[in-house]
This record gives structure tokens, sequence and C-alpha cells, in this order.
């Protein structure tokens, strides 16, 4: 009997949110977890341990994976006030350090984006066995790209994000494992080796937005 009250009740507050319009939102302004990448049109697959300052404007990345038939490693700090980027290699104690011009853009479901559905992943047969999600459309224009992103009606955490990107091809983000609040912010300072990095000219191919960071 207590269980079916609880179910009761869970119900009714899901159809209670499931009968307001949903709103865009933001994540949390610091973030860390877990992500898979594929990209792009599949050639690529990548796991990731990301780390995400929406206040400083900081990205730190560490993934690896496959690229074609390469094994592929990238650690990359990108600072995106200072508009250059850390290439982080532990194992030779090198850094290089390149500047880009690509705008920080925060984990968020833009203003003028389109809701297309509210579903939920898991079931609603018992209370907790299920997430209530809002999907997403729009374009970005800094980027020259088409999304649709879902993200969790509470908490406004991401969960998947497929974009479209011109000359890029599409990439497919799946989050998971993800923390709010960043436990160890060192993670944002360049090892002591990348002090004496001299800003070099980017070369064409080279990492200048997230996306490519992840690719």
């Amino acid at each position: 009997m207590h269980s079916l009250l609880l179910l009761a009740v869970s119900l009714s507050v899901l159809l209670s949110v499931l009968a307001q319009k949903p709103q865009p939102c933001k994540a949390p302004p610091y973030l860390e977890g877990k992500l898979v990448v594929v990209s792009p049109e599949g050639k690529s697959l990548v796991f990731e341990q990301f780390y995400y300052d929406a206040v400083e404007q900081r990205i730190r990345v560490i993934a690896s994976g496959k690229e074609g038939t390469h094994n592929v490693f990238v650690d990359v700090l990108m600072l995106y006030r200072e508009r250059f980027y850390y290439e982080i290699s532990y194992h030779n104690k090198s850094c290089t350090k390149v500047p880009f011009s690509a705008a920080f853009i925060p984990i968020e479901i833009p203003i003028d984006a389109q809701h297309k559905a509210q579903f939920v992943i898991g079931s609603l047969s018992a209370p907790a066995q299920g997430i209530l999600v809002n999907n997403w459309e729009g374009s970005i224009a800094e980027i020259k790209a088409n999304y649709s992103m879902s993200f969790t009606e509470f908490g406004c955490i991401p969960v998947t994000t497929l974009y479209s990107i011109e000359q890029k091809g599409h990439i497919l983000l799946s989050f998971f494992d993800i923390v709010i609040g960043i436990e160890n912010p060192e993670v944002f300072i360049p090892p002591s080796f990348c002090t004496s990095a001299k800003l070099v000219e980017q070369k064409p191919g080279e990492v200048a937005d997230f996306f490519t960071a992840l690719m």
C-alpha cells in the first residue's frame, strides 16, 4: 500500500510537470563528467573526461579513442578569455600553446531554441525509474551548426547533443556520470612544464574550438 501511494504521488507530480511548457535553461556553471563523442560520420569514437567552468570560461578535455584505425589521445586545456589553449603531454613532459579565436559557448539551451518533445528515459512504472528530459532544436551561427539537444527537466543537465557542423559533419555527444561542481580546481592550472611554452602559430587542422578538441 505504501509503495502504491508513493507511485501515485510520483505520477501526480510528473503529470503536473508535463502539463507545464518547458523553458530554455542553463546548466550549472561548474560541471565535470564523462562523455562519448562520435564524429564525424562515425569515423571517430572518443571517450572523454571533461571539466567545465562557465564563470572563468575554461574547459579541460582528456580524451582517448580511435580515429579510423588509429589510436588517439588528447589532453587540452582551453582558456577562452586568454584566447589560447594548451596541448599537454605528460608522457613527454611537453606543452604546446596555440592561439584560437572561437567564442565560448556555454552548456545551455539557447533562448531561441525550439522545444520539440518531452519524454522519459527509463520507465514510469515505479518511482525513481525514469528521468524527465526535454529535446530542443535550433542553430548556432558562431560555429555554423544546427543542433538537437536533450537536457533533464530538473537540474538542466545535458544528456545528448547532436551537432551538424558545416565542413565538419555530424558530432554526437552522450553525457554520463555528471557531477555538479569541480572536485579539483587545479585541473584548470597548466602543469609546471607548460610555464616556458611559447605561443606558436596555429596550423590548418589544429584545434580551433571545443568541438575540434573533441575530435
